[in-house]
């Protein structure tokens, strides 16, 4: 153990240690002040040697720390070789991922997923070899390197969301390899989650979905998809990959299990859907899978951005783009994008993705209950559906209160204001069940006009059982 200076090169001291046969440098955080002498076996001036002091008293407190926790690893080797008769071994850095990803678990992970956390180790394996190029092991990374990971990653200017997500991502790999890879603590889990910028995404009115349908359809590749992300709120994936099993156009369901959450959904078929489907359909049944839209399928295989640009041009058409002049700007419903307060990447406001919400929001103002939009979104639970999906536009809030609530706001007219066709009223029957048909009764009498000069039905004369 001892003190370093880096002439020339560092105002800092520096330590040398050593941990499990293996030498370390490390800088002491304590910066080198007053007059240098030409060896560290000379006196400096008073300035130089407080400085030599407190760097020493850092040498020896991160030697201590370093003992400690080699006795704590130490006492895990212990254990696990009074238990299975081995030494745990440790684990290679490149091996980090691999390993990850063949862990048995109860389902599969996503592709998505999978694709996302391989990518947050690479980069945190090229940061610490960057930093450390000594380091080979995965039992070598400390809490102090997965700190400085995460300070390099805000000073480069990553949004709070993709912090986070980065930082509970390592967090369960190095959790769930930790046994194998010899680890005494887990290096991620003292590290803060920051407080995230959510932007929502902005639901579509009825008005501008039916605009965006009649648009798509000079596009007759992309249409099938928008049509189907309009009418199921399936997310992209599931809407390119959509098994011609899971349609039955018989009682007019499909019913598929959803990729990322691994949930059973169950998805009325309506006209305009249905429609689509007919039509794909009737084409020759290709090679397995057996998709409902194989061209829409290996498109999101191999290139699922190329349907992205696509819908993209659909929304512009419809009038749903960022403006960039300002003849423009008269001809812009809505932006697509908004710069975040913190990160290097736009929030998407109107997308794909929007579809789904505007199912949820359409759905859930009608009165639909939530309970059965669960069943079509496949949200595991409600917090998720009345943050992030539920997203009903001002007018839209307002005339659903009105409808709901005509005594409270009062103005008994105002309820007068809503309609209750035949469809919807037909609908809403059918839905009753034994735990929701109150709900569905005290919806339905909340959207009839208010009564006016109503003449009282007279009473039915008792019957009479005389012979």
């Amino acid at each position: 153990m001892a003190l370093e200076l880096r002439r020339n090169l560092s105002n800092w001291w520096y330590g040398k240690v050593e941990a499990n046969g293996r030498s370390y440098t490390k800088n002491l955080g304590v910066k080198v002040e007053g007059r240098v002498p030409d060896s560290l076996r000379d006196v400096g001036d008073i300035a130089f040697e407080r400085s030599r002091a407190r760097a020493q008293a850092a040498l020896e407190k991160l030697q201590t720390d370093l003992k400690r926790r080699t006795a704590a690893e130490e006492l895990v080797q212990t254990l696990h070789e009074i238990r299975t008769g081995s030494r745990i071994k440790s684990l290679a850095l490149e091996a980090i991922a691999e390993r990850w990803a063949a862990l048995l678990r109860r389902r599969p992970l996503s592709e998505r997923y999978v694709s996302q956390t391989t990518a947050d180790i690479a980069r945190l394996i090229a940061f610490v070899r960057e930093k450390s190029p000594k380091i080979s092991q995965m039992d070598q990374i400390h809490a102090t390197l997965a700190a400085e990971f995460f300070r390099a990653e805000r000073a480069r200017g990553v949004a709070p969301k993709t912090y986070n997500n980065r930082l509970i991502h390592l967090r369960s790999v190095f959790h769930r390899l930790r046994k194998e890879a010899g680890l005494a603590e887990n290096p991620f889990e003292d590290i803060p989650l920051l407080d995230a910028e959510t932007v929502f995404r902005k639901p579509f009115s009825a008005e501008e979905l039916g605009l965006i349908e009649r648009k798509a359809q000079d596009d007759p590749f992309i249409y099938p998809l928008i049509v189907t992300g309009m009418c199921t709120a399936m997310r992209r994936g599931d809407c390119c990959t959509l098994l011609r099993s899971s349609v039955d156009l018989e009682t007019d369901f499909i019913t598929v299990k959803t990729s990322k959450t691994g949930e059973t959904v169950q998805i009325p078929i309506f006209p305009l859907l249905r429609r689509v489907l007919e039509k794909a359909m009737a084409e020759p049944e290709g090679p397995a899978p057996h998709y409902v839209f194989p061209a829409l399928a290996a498109h999101y295989a191999m290139n699922p951005d190329h349907l992205t640009d696509r819908v993209r041009r659909v929304l512009k058409s419809a009038g749903f783009f960022n403006p960039k002049t300002e003849a423009e700007k008269e001809l812009v419903r809505g932006e697509v994008q908004r710069m975040r307060k913190d990160g290097m990447r736009r929030a998407s406001l109107r997308d794909f993705h929007s579809f789904r919400v505007s199912w949820v929001t359409v759905a859930l103002t009608a009165g639909v209950p939530l309970e059965i939009v669960q069943r079509v979104t496949g949200h595991r639970t409600i917090d998720i559906v009345l943050k992030h999906y539920f997203q009903p536009g001002r007018e839209e809030f307002r005339r659903t209160l009105a409808g709901k609530l005509p005594a409270l706001l009062g103005d008994p007219t105002l309820a007068a204001s809503v309609e209750l066709n035949v469809a919807d009223l037909r609908a809403k029957l059918t839905a009753m069940e034994d735990s929701t048909w109150r709900y569905i009764r005290d919806d339905l009498l909340g959207r009839l006009p208010a009564e006016k000069n109503v003449t009282p039905v007279p009473a039915l004369p008792k019957p009479s059982f005389a012979a």
